[in-house]
């Protein structure tokens, strides 16, 4: 049972750290559409949760804003040193905005 649940987890860590190009690039090019989504979704939650505006500046500052950090996801995902990097870095910081946003919510 327990081979069987830690195949899959084996065969993506040997994908995420290979060495061939056509891999990385896809891999990198899945970051940073998907990665940067989820980023972007994440970081906005957060704000919008936790500043303490008006519902109408809020509005106003979250239209403007996720254009900037989902191309800052896209410029990191190629910018990292590898794609396992760049999905982890960006999972990590989608976690991390994520659990602050529902423990945001939870408090108030």
């Amino acid at each position: 049972m327990n081979t069987v649940i830690q195949k899959p987890f084996k065969q993506l860590r040997e994908l995420l750290a290979g060495t061939d190009k056509t891999t990385q690039t896809i891999l990198r090019i899945l970051a940073a559409v998907f990665g940067g989504y989820a980023l972007t979704s994440s970081i906005m939650a957060v704000l919008v949760v936790l500043l303490p505006w008006e519902k109408a500046d809020v509005l106003f500052f979250s239209v403007l804003f996720p254009p900037i950090i989902y191309t800052a996801a896209l410029i990191w995902a190629f910018a990292a040193p590898t794609a396992q990097r760049a999905w982890r870095n960006l999972l990590v910081i989608t976690l991390f905005c994520g659990i602050l946003a529902l423990a945001a919510v939870w408090v108030r």
